[in-house]
């Protein structure tokens, strides 16, 4: 068989496999516990340096490190390609709500470049966060990802290592006798993973 055959069969016993997929979303401690149990077989979780989610017994495989960018529009830096947090100091700032781990990273990196945050709006998603932006409300960050198809008028800076990026992982029990619809869902997201690496 020929490797474009090969390719072929397995990519339609990949789509006869996910059929039997289903998805769901949870916070981290929702999200271990429904691998704990055998609910889900595996789950994407993502962490932060200061707050690991190394669990007993749960596998992770690291699929890419997600930088936090900033997202800006009619502003004097929307220009740009590049900043830093220093030169934010000004800003209002939309946040996200609900204690969000990305509104930990805000506060820190606020910190670490010398002055306070100056809080304009809080955001229930980063649609929401993205639309404040959009109309002039403020600035925000935002992981990369969150971000890949801004809307118009709305532009995505990068911030270097100013600002922690997350670490994106995929989980699943060591203990437990993965399906095959697992297997070939944990290899797909591996290879769109790599494969985003290296377009972004």
């Amino acid at each position: 068989m020929r490797p474009t055959e090969a390719g072929a069969v397995l990519a339609g016993h990949a789509r006869h496999v996910l059929r039997r997929l289903s998805a769901a979303e949870a916070d981290l401690a929702d999200l271990v516990e429904l691998l704990e149990n055998g609910a889900v077989g595996i789950a994407l979780l993502w962490d932060y340096a200061w707050n690991r989610a190394d669990v007993p017994d749960i596998s992770l495989t690291p699929l890419l490190d997600d930088p936090t960018v900033l997202v800006a529009a009619g502003h004097r830096l929307a220009r740009k390609r590049f900043t830093t947090m220093s030169e934010l100091a000004e800003e209002d700032w939309i946040v996200r709500t609900h204690d969000h781990p990305v509104a930990e990273v805000l506060e820190r990196s606020c910190r670490a470049a010398g002055f306070t945050l100056k809080i304009a709006f809080e955001a229930n998603d980063y649609q929401e966060a993205l639309a404040m932006v959009s109309v002039g409300l403020g600035v925000a960050l935002a992981p990369r990802t969150a971000v890949r198809n801004p809307i118009p008028d709305v532009r995505v800076l990068a911030l270097g290592t100013d600002v922690p990026a997350r670490r994106v992982l995929l989980a699943h029990r060591q203990d437990r006798l993965r399906a095959p619809a697992e297997l070939v869902m944990h290899q797909l997201l591996v290879d769109v993973a790599r494969e985003y690496q290296t377009k972004a």
